[in-house]
């Protein structure tokens, strides 16, 4: 059953968007689809898809077969890269000058979103569906919509846009995936300006909210690579931020008890499953919520 007024805020996360399609399966499965999807960085990914109409059970076929060349494009060749380092590597300063903006294009984000849903720009989603992102240059958050909506002046607000492109620039993890230019603006990681968008789904007309959180709130392993830094650094900055952001949402799910890297692909079936044993968990609230509307 559809609920006009039911509004799903996918939160941000990396690989742990996976968990994501658990959540979107159990509402299914128990008569529960809401009309507005709102989505950052992984949930921006797993939202566009879903608001385009592919089903979870789809989205989890597609998750178990996914590869890290479905998603990752480095953003130079082995040989200039070497090239790169011989000329640059004596002088540091003039090293961190010329390295790229990322180590990953992000293209391949955007061009998977359009292959699976067959639309080009947001207005073709039939839900009502909302992408955070952040402007790199003016510091502003980014939102991305099918739907007009006012929003605040600190806000730039850019409706029927290429859907490719606004999932990319969402899922921009900062020196991980290469910024998106657009419309003279720099776009990375919405995560950076609101990692749980459930403010988003009030503004496109949600009644009641569920926010899906992927973030940790205590310690994780300790990272050792590049990648797992960045993105633990991130978390940590925006872990106050995410906080502000649950109290928009009428109920949160937290599905996760672990961490993960953007490579894991190997913990999806496990990823999965602690998004269903999630919202199995919060099923019992949310029929409240909706029998209470």
């Amino acid at each position: 059953m559809k609920y006009p007024d039911l509004g799903i805020a996918l939160g941000g996360g990396g690989l742990l968007g996976v968990a994501h399609i658990g959540v979107l399966e159990v509402l299914e499965e128990n008569g529960i689809s809401p009309a507005i999807v709102t989505g950052t960085s992984a949930g921006s990914l797993v939202g566009a898809l879903y608001a385009a109409g592919i089903k979870p059970s789809v989205l989890r076929e597609l998750s178990m077969s996914l590869q890290k060349k479905d998603l990752f494009s480095w953003n130079f060749n082995p040989y200039s890269f070497i090239r790169f380092l011989l000329a640059n590597l004596r002088d540091m300063a003039n090293f961190l000058d010329a390295a790229p903006r990322a180590l990953f294009s992000g293209e391949k984000i955007g061009e998977l979103v359009v292959n699976l849903t067959k639309k080009k720009r947001l207005n073709e989603i039939p839900m009502t569906f909302g992408v955070v992102a952040v402007d790199l240059s003016s510091g502003k958050k980014v939102v991305f919509s099918n739907k007009m909506i006012s929003l605040s002046p600190e806000t730039l607000y850019f409706p029927n846009a290429p859907l490719g492109l606004a999932v990319q620039a969402s899922c921009a993890i900062p020196g991980v995936f290469e910024p998106v230019p657009y419309q003279g603006a720099l776009l990375t990681d919405g995560g950076l300006a609101e990692m749980v968008p459930a403010q988003l789904a009030r503004h496109l007309g949600a009644r009641i909210v569920v926010g899906v959180s992927l973030k940790q709130m205590g310690s994780v392993q300790e990272p050792e690579t590049i990648i797992r830094v960045i993105q633990r650094s991130i978390d940590i900055m925006t872990l106050q931020n995410t906080q502000l952001d649950l109290k928009f949402a009428d109920l949160v799910i937290d599905p996760l008890a672990s961490d993960a890297s953007l490579g894991d692909f190997e913990r999806v079936p496990e990823l999965l499953k602690r998004g269903r044993q999630a919202a199995e968990k919060a099923l019992p609230t949310l029929k409240k919520l909706l029998g209470n509307r």
